[in-house]
Protein backbone atom coordinates (compact mmCIF):
# COMPACT_ATOMS: atom_id res chain seq x y z
CA UNK A 1 0.00 0.00 0.00
CA UNK A 2 1.71 3.33 -0.77
CA UNK A 3 1.29 6.28 1.35
CA UNK A 4 0.38 9.37 -0.17
CA UNK A 5 1.05 13.15 1.19
CA UNK A 6 -0.67 15.41 -1.02
CA UNK A 7 -0.47 19.46 -1.51
CA UNK A 8 -1.50 22.14 -3.50
CA UNK A 9 1.05 25.21 -4.05
CA UNK A 10 1.31 28.33 -4.84
CA UNK A 11 -0.30 31.82 -4.37
CA UNK A 12 -3.44 32.15 -3.20
CA UNK A 13 -4.44 28.64 -2.69
CA UNK A 14 -6.77 29.30 0.48
CA UNK A 15 -9.78 28.49 -2.22
CA UNK A 16 -8.53 25.03 -3.84
CA UNK A 17 -10.84 22.39 -4.69
CA UNK A 18 -8.07 20.02 -5.80
CA UNK A 19 -7.61 18.15 -2.32
CA UNK A 20 -11.09 16.98 -2.33
CA UNK A 21 -10.18 15.78 -6.21
CA UNK A 22 -7.42 13.86 -4.66
CA UNK A 23 -9.35 12.39 -2.16
CA UNK A 24 -12.24 11.49 -4.10
CA UNK A 25 -10.41 9.99 -7.41
CA UNK A 26 -7.90 8.04 -4.80
CA UNK A 27 -11.19 6.41 -3.07
CA UNK A 28 -12.61 5.41 -6.74
CA UNK A 29 -9.41 3.94 -8.15
CA UNK A 30 -8.67 2.21 -4.54
CA UNK A 31 -12.34 0.37 -4.90
CA UNK A 32 -10.93 -1.31 -7.82
CA UNK A 33 -7.14 -2.45 -7.37
CA UNK A 34 -6.15 -5.18 -4.64
CA UNK A 35 -5.67 -4.31 -1.10
CA UNK A 36 -1.86 -4.43 -0.74
CA UNK A 37 -1.75 -2.07 -4.03
CA UNK A 38 -4.59 0.73 -2.37
CA UNK A 39 -3.93 4.26 -1.89
CA UNK A 40 -3.74 5.73 1.61
CA UNK A 41 -4.13 9.56 1.81
CA UNK A 42 -1.80 10.54 4.69
CA UNK A 43 -2.58 14.29 4.23
CA UNK A 44 -3.17 16.69 2.24
CA UNK A 45 -2.38 20.57 2.46
CA UNK A 46 -2.51 23.73 0.92
CA UNK A 47 0.66 25.31 0.71
CA UNK A 48 0.31 29.30 0.29
CA UNK A 49 4.30 29.82 -1.35
CA UNK A 50 5.42 32.39 -4.21
CA UNK A 51 8.49 30.29 -4.14
CA UNK A 52 9.41 26.75 -5.86
CA UNK A 53 11.71 26.32 -2.91
CA UNK A 54 8.93 26.44 0.02
CA UNK A 55 6.88 24.09 -2.35
CA UNK A 56 9.76 21.71 -2.56
CA UNK A 57 10.50 22.20 1.01
CA UNK A 58 6.84 20.76 2.00
CA UNK A 59 7.66 17.94 0.07
CA UNK A 60 10.52 16.95 2.45
CA UNK A 61 9.17 17.84 5.58
CA UNK A 62 5.62 17.50 5.09
CA UNK A 63 4.88 20.26 7.55
CA UNK A 64 3.59 24.14 7.28
CA UNK A 65 4.52 26.27 10.32
CA UNK A 66 1.24 28.79 9.75
CA UNK A 67 -2.32 26.36 8.18
CA UNK A 68 -3.97 27.93 5.76
CA UNK A 69 -7.79 28.84 6.17
CA UNK A 70 -9.69 27.00 3.70
CA UNK A 71 -12.43 29.14 1.85
CA UNK A 72 -14.96 26.01 1.36
CA UNK A 73 -14.96 25.53 5.40
CA UNK A 74 -13.89 28.61 7.17
CA UNK A 75 -11.24 26.58 8.77
CA UNK A 76 -8.34 25.96 9.05
CA UNK A 77 -7.00 23.78 6.63
CA UNK A 78 -5.65 20.19 8.05
CA UNK A 79 -7.42 20.34 11.50
CA UNK A 80 -10.07 18.53 12.56
CA UNK A 81 -13.20 20.19 11.39
CA UNK A 82 -11.79 20.26 7.95
CA UNK A 83 -11.00 16.31 8.24
CA UNK A 84 -14.13 15.26 9.41
CA UNK A 85 -15.92 17.31 6.71
CA UNK A 86 -13.84 15.60 4.11
CA UNK A 87 -15.20 12.53 5.64
CA UNK A 88 -18.51 13.41 5.14
CA UNK A 89 -17.54 14.25 1.38
CA UNK A 90 -16.08 10.79 0.70
CA UNK A 91 -19.07 9.53 2.22
CA UNK A 92 -21.54 11.09 0.35
CA UNK A 93 -19.41 10.85 -3.09
CA UNK A 94 -18.84 7.37 -2.56
CA UNK A 95 -22.72 6.52 -3.70
CA UNK A 96 -22.20 8.12 -6.79
CA UNK A 97 -22.29 5.71 -9.38
CA UNK A 98 -23.59 8.02 -12.63
CA UNK A 99 -23.27 11.40 -13.75
CA UNK A 100 -25.58 14.04 -13.07
CA UNK A 101 -28.60 14.15 -16.06
CA UNK A 102 -26.96 17.09 -18.98
CA UNK A 103 -23.77 16.11 -17.95
CA UNK A 104 -23.02 13.00 -20.03
CA UNK A 105 -21.75 12.61 -23.00
CA UNK A 106 -20.41 9.23 -24.03
CA UNK A 107 -19.53 9.90 -27.30
CA UNK A 108 -16.60 11.81 -26.43
CA UNK A 109 -15.63 10.65 -23.17
CA UNK A 110 -12.64 9.24 -24.45
CA UNK A 111 -10.01 11.27 -26.20
CA UNK A 112 -8.51 10.16 -29.38
CA UNK A 113 -5.02 11.10 -29.65
CA UNK A 114 -2.01 9.62 -27.11
CA UNK A 115 -1.00 11.68 -24.07
CA UNK A 116 1.88 12.77 -23.21
CA UNK A 117 3.70 12.87 -26.11
CA UNK A 118 7.25 13.31 -25.18
CA UNK A 119 8.12 10.78 -22.91
CA UNK A 120 12.19 10.71 -22.39
CA UNK A 121 12.29 8.32 -19.36
CA UNK A 122 10.28 5.32 -18.36
CA UNK A 123 7.63 6.26 -15.64
CA UNK A 124 8.19 3.67 -12.52
CA UNK A 125 5.06 1.25 -13.41
CA UNK A 126 4.36 0.58 -9.82
CA UNK A 127 3.70 3.31 -6.47
CA UNK A 128 6.44 3.32 -4.02
CA UNK A 129 5.71 2.80 -0.04
CA UNK A 130 6.00 6.77 0.55
CA UNK A 131 5.45 9.29 -2.28
CA UNK A 132 4.76 13.13 -2.83
CA UNK A 133 2.05 14.34 -5.29
CA UNK A 134 2.26 18.33 -5.32
CA UNK A 135 0.35 20.19 -8.18
CA UNK A 136 1.88 24.17 -8.67
CA UNK A 137 -0.34 26.98 -9.35
CA UNK A 138 0.44 30.49 -10.06
CA UNK A 139 3.25 31.93 -9.43
CA UNK A 140 5.22 28.66 -9.10
CA UNK A 141 4.67 27.19 -12.45
CA UNK A 142 7.87 28.71 -14.26
CA UNK A 143 9.87 28.35 -11.68
CA UNK A 144 11.07 24.92 -11.51
CA UNK A 145 14.48 24.74 -13.34
CA UNK A 146 16.17 21.78 -12.12
CA UNK A 147 18.88 19.28 -13.60
CA UNK A 148 17.79 17.13 -10.62
CA UNK A 149 13.76 17.03 -11.94
CA UNK A 150 13.36 14.31 -14.09
CA UNK A 151 11.29 16.15 -16.92
CA UNK A 152 8.74 15.15 -19.88
CA UNK A 153 5.89 16.77 -21.79
CA UNK A 154 8.18 19.45 -23.20
CA UNK A 155 7.22 20.99 -19.78
CA UNK A 156 11.17 22.91 -20.04
CA UNK A 157 10.63 23.18 -23.44
CA UNK A 158 6.91 25.87 -22.77
CA UNK A 159 9.01 26.72 -18.99
CA UNK A 160 5.53 25.42 -17.15
CA UNK A 161 5.46 22.40 -14.18
CA UNK A 162 2.53 22.00 -12.60
CA UNK A 163 2.55 18.66 -11.22
CA UNK A 164 5.28 16.78 -9.29
CA UNK A 165 5.88 13.22 -8.08
CA UNK A 166 8.47 12.35 -5.72
CA UNK A 167 8.56 8.36 -5.55
CA UNK A 168 11.05 8.04 -3.03
CA UNK A 169 14.30 8.44 -5.06
CA UNK A 170 13.62 11.77 -7.36
CA UNK A 171 11.51 14.05 -8.59
CA UNK A 172 9.40 13.92 -11.56
CA UNK A 173 7.62 16.82 -13.01
CA UNK A 174 5.44 17.28 -16.00
CA UNK A 175 2.21 20.09 -17.31
CA UNK A 176 -1.03 18.80 -17.58
CA UNK A 177 -2.91 22.21 -18.39
CA UNK A 178 -2.63 21.47 -22.23
CA UNK A 179 -3.66 18.08 -22.06
CA UNK A 180 -6.60 19.48 -19.26
CA UNK A 181 -7.70 21.73 -22.05
CA UNK A 182 -7.60 19.11 -24.78
CA UNK A 183 -9.23 16.69 -22.52
CA UNK A 184 -12.51 19.40 -22.01
CA UNK A 185 -12.42 20.50 -25.50
CA UNK A 186 -12.81 16.23 -27.04
CA UNK A 187 -15.39 16.01 -24.71
CA UNK A 188 -17.78 18.40 -25.73
CA UNK A 189 -17.21 17.14 -29.48
CA UNK A 190 -14.52 18.96 -30.83
CA UNK A 191 -11.84 16.86 -32.94
CA UNK A 192 -8.53 18.44 -32.72
CA UNK A 193 -6.30 16.45 -35.23
CA UNK A 194 -8.95 17.40 -38.12
CA UNK A 195 -7.33 21.28 -37.73
CA UNK A 196 -9.78 22.71 -35.10
CA UNK A 197 -8.59 26.45 -34.73
CA UNK A 198 -7.81 27.20 -30.83
CA UNK A 199 -8.58 30.93 -29.57
CA UNK A 200 -6.48 31.78 -26.82
CA UNK A 201 -5.62 34.86 -24.78
CA UNK A 202 -2.95 35.16 -22.20
CA UNK A 203 0.94 33.72 -22.15
CA UNK A 204 1.47 32.44 -19.06
CA UNK A 205 2.44 29.01 -18.09
CA UNK A 206 -1.14 27.26 -18.52
CA UNK A 207 -1.83 29.05 -21.84
CA UNK A 208 1.90 28.28 -23.49
CA UNK A 209 0.84 24.16 -22.06
CA UNK A 210 -2.35 24.69 -24.06
CA UNK A 211 -1.24 26.40 -27.40
CA UNK A 212 1.33 23.51 -26.94
CA UNK A 213 -0.99 20.37 -26.99
CA UNK A 214 -3.11 22.23 -29.07
CA UNK A 215 -1.11 21.86 -31.74
CA UNK A 216 1.26 19.34 -30.95
CA UNK A 217 -2.60 17.12 -31.56
CA UNK A 218 -3.47 18.68 -34.88
CA UNK A 219 -5.33 21.92 -34.53
CA UNK A 220 -4.46 25.04 -35.22
CA UNK A 221 -3.60 28.48 -32.89
CA UNK A 222 -5.05 31.63 -33.13
CA UNK A 223 -3.11 34.11 -30.53
CA UNK A 224 -5.41 37.16 -29.69
CA UNK A 225 -3.17 39.29 -26.90
CA UNK A 226 -2.82 38.73 -23.72
CA UNK A 227 -0.94 40.40 -20.55
CA UNK A 228 1.91 38.35 -21.94
CA UNK A 229 2.71 37.69 -25.37
CA UNK A 230 2.81 34.31 -26.85
CA UNK A 231 4.60 35.12 -30.11
CA UNK A 232 8.20 34.49 -28.87
CA UNK A 233 8.46 30.91 -28.55
CA UNK A 234 9.66 29.26 -31.75
CA UNK A 235 8.02 25.97 -30.97
CA UNK A 236 4.34 27.59 -31.27
CA UNK A 237 3.30 28.38 -35.35
CA UNK A 238 0.60 30.39 -34.74
CA UNK A 239 -2.06 31.24 -37.65
CA UNK A 240 -3.08 34.95 -38.51
CA UNK A 241 -5.64 36.73 -36.60
CA UNK A 242 -7.46 38.57 -39.63
CA UNK A 243 -10.24 36.16 -39.55
CA UNK A 244 -10.88 36.11 -35.91
CA UNK A 245 -12.94 32.91 -35.53
CA UNK A 246 -12.05 30.04 -34.00
CA UNK A 247 -13.98 26.59 -33.02
CA UNK A 248 -12.78 26.84 -29.21
CA UNK A 249 -11.83 30.08 -27.16
CA UNK A 250 -10.43 30.14 -23.89
CA UNK A 251 -9.08 33.92 -22.02
CA UNK A 252 -6.28 33.04 -19.43
CA UNK A 253 -6.22 36.60 -18.72
CA UNK A 254 -9.93 37.07 -17.13
CA UNK A 255 -12.44 35.03 -18.81
CA UNK A 256 -13.75 37.53 -20.97
CA UNK A 257 -14.77 37.06 -24.65
CA UNK A 258 -13.99 40.44 -26.63
CA UNK A 259 -16.98 41.27 -28.94
CA UNK A 260 -14.84 41.14 -32.26
CA UNK A 261 -14.00 37.35 -31.60
CA UNK A 262 -16.59 34.80 -32.87
CA UNK A 263 -16.69 31.25 -31.79
CA UNK A 264 -18.48 28.28 -33.77
CA UNK A 265 -18.19 25.64 -30.78
CA UNK A 266 -17.32 26.30 -26.84
CA UNK A 267 -16.17 28.88 -25.08
CA UNK A 268 -14.01 27.31 -21.82
CA UNK A 269 -13.52 29.61 -18.70
CA UNK A 270 -9.83 28.93 -17.46
CA UNK A 271 -10.79 29.42 -13.25
CA UNK A 272 -13.76 28.08 -11.57
CA UNK A 273 -15.73 30.82 -8.95
CA UNK A 274 -17.66 30.19 -6.02
CA UNK A 275 -21.21 29.07 -6.63
CA UNK A 276 -23.39 29.91 -3.95
CA UNK A 277 -26.84 27.93 -3.90
CA UNK A 278 -28.28 24.36 -3.69
CA UNK A 279 -27.09 21.59 -5.62
CA UNK A 280 -29.14 22.42 -8.54
CA UNK A 281 -27.39 25.51 -8.94
CA UNK A 282 -24.33 24.19 -9.09
CA UNK A 283 -25.84 21.56 -11.84
CA UNK A 284 -26.56 24.74 -13.25
CA UNK A 285 -23.16 26.12 -13.20
CA UNK A 286 -21.70 23.29 -14.90
CA UNK A 287 -24.37 22.63 -17.71
CA UNK A 288 -23.97 26.35 -19.13
CA UNK A 289 -22.97 26.56 -22.16
CA UNK A 290 -20.15 28.24 -21.55
CA UNK A 291 -17.86 25.88 -20.00
CA UNK A 292 -17.16 26.25 -16.48
CA UNK A 293 -13.73 26.38 -14.67
CA UNK A 294 -14.16 22.97 -12.80
CA UNK A 295 -14.05 20.79 -16.31
CA UNK A 296 -10.59 21.72 -16.41
CA UNK A 297 -9.99 21.85 -12.82
CA UNK A 298 -11.36 18.04 -13.09
CA UNK A 299 -9.65 17.19 -16.35
CA UNK A 300 -6.00 18.40 -15.11
CA UNK A 301 -6.35 16.30 -12.14
CA UNK A 302 -7.08 13.48 -13.99
CA UNK A 303 -4.09 13.58 -16.13
CA UNK A 304 -2.12 13.94 -13.47
CA UNK A 305 -3.25 10.88 -12.54
CA UNK A 306 -3.15 9.08 -15.61
CA UNK A 307 0.64 10.81 -16.63
CA UNK A 308 2.38 11.25 -13.69
CA UNK A 309 1.23 9.90 -10.27
CA UNK A 310 -0.35 6.47 -11.06
CA UNK A 311 -0.05 5.86 -14.88
CA UNK A 312 -1.02 2.31 -14.21
CA UNK A 313 -3.98 2.46 -13.12
CA UNK A 314 -5.04 5.53 -16.00
CA UNK A 315 -7.88 2.93 -16.94
CA UNK A 316 -9.55 2.46 -13.94
CA UNK A 317 -10.05 6.61 -13.39
CA UNK A 318 -13.43 8.06 -13.39
CA UNK A 319 -14.99 9.16 -16.28
CA UNK A 320 -14.74 12.86 -16.47
CA UNK A 321 -18.52 13.85 -16.44
CA UNK A 322 -18.53 11.66 -13.24
CA UNK A 323 -15.62 13.21 -11.25
CA UNK A 324 -17.42 16.69 -11.79
CA UNK A 325 -20.97 15.09 -10.73
CA UNK A 326 -18.70 14.25 -7.73
CA UNK A 327 -17.14 17.34 -7.34
CA UNK A 328 -20.29 19.46 -7.13
CA UNK A 329 -21.82 17.35 -4.52
CA UNK A 330 -18.61 17.08 -2.55
CA UNK A 331 -19.51 21.50 -2.71
CA UNK A 332 -22.65 20.92 -2.04
CA UNK A 333 -21.81 19.30 1.28
CA UNK A 334 -19.26 21.43 2.43
CA UNK A 335 -21.22 24.54 1.89
CA UNK A 336 -24.11 22.79 3.55
CA UNK A 337 -21.36 22.89 7.31
CA UNK A 338 -19.82 25.93 6.21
Amino acid sequence: MADVYYAVAGHPVNHSLSPVLLNIVAQYVSKQIKPTQRFEVKQTDLVDAKLIQDALAWGYVKFIPDAVNWELTGAPFGKFRNKALMQKVLESTAEIISSVDGLKREKFSKISASLPFNIKTNLPALSFTEEVWLNLTAPLKHQLKSDAVVDFNDSSLIESVNVLRWDGFGWWSSNVDGSGVARVAQYFGLDISQGATLGIIGGGGAARSTAHTWQKLGGKVKIFGGNRSLDDHDWLSSVDVDERTCDFFINFDDDKLPDDIQVTGHVMNSKYHTIVGEHGDRVAAVTNPIIDGRWLLAAQHLESWSQLWAPQYADMLPPLDLLVSMLITAESVLASYS
